[in-house]
């Protein structure tokens, strides 16, 4: 499986800084897992207890069971896996031209703005991202609808670092675009002179 970002590099564009994923982030996942597994265990011994003493039917017991567990694939499991495969299909990096990157795995989510565009990198933490060191990055562009910060790039462990990156690259775009203005206002200014 490519990498999102590495294939829709333009002629001359390379990567900066990519956005590290933690895995740290699956941690409430796993936690949940548990909960969830001893929950199940719990609800099977108690209900299969009653189920006997009631009607003494082993038929009734399974049932129960294979429901119980069957909530558990569904409340328990399929939360972990959607997690993973949120963080694996995730992408976000800067270039030396554009901030660009991917979310989603069904329904997939871009990202693309180019340097000079980028209004905003905001770094968020929740309880978990301060315990594990790892962040969610919003990144807005010039013109775009701050609905669009939806767009959340979560797990994300180098997000202070990457969002100073992107800083730095705005700032420097900046610099770079008052320069080429001010040389070409004296040249127009030293062009009337002669």
């Amino acid at each position: 499986m490519s990498n999102y970002v590495e294939k829709n590099l333009t002629q001359g564009e390379i990567i900066v800084l990519k956005a590290k994923k933690s895995f740290l982030a699956l941690i409430p996942h796993f936690l949940w897992l548990i909960i969830t597994l001893v929950g199940v265990i719990w609800l099977t011994k108690f209900l299969s207890g009653t189920v006997s003493e009631t009607a003494g039917a082993e038929g009734a017991t399974s049932k129960v069971a294979l429901i119980l567990w069957g909530v558990w694939v569904l409340i328990g499991i399929l939360p972990l896996l959607i997690g993973i495969l949120q963080l694996v299909c995730m992408n976000l990096c800067i270039t030396n031209k554009r901030v660009i990157g991917k979310v989603g795995v069904l329904r997939v989510n871009t990202l693309d703005y180019p340097i000079q565009k980028v209004d905003n990198v905001q770094m968020s933490a929740g309880f978990w991202g301060r315990i594990f060191r790892y962040s969610w990055i919003s990144v807005r562009g010039g013109g775009s609808d701050p609905k669009e910060m939806k767009l959340k790039f979560k797990g994300i462990s180098n997000a202070a670092q990457f969002k100073n990156t992107v800083t730095a690259a705005v700032e420097q775009h900046a610099q770079e675009a008052r320069k080429a203005q001010a040389e070409e206002i004296a040249r127009a200014m030293y062009g009337r002179q002669n």
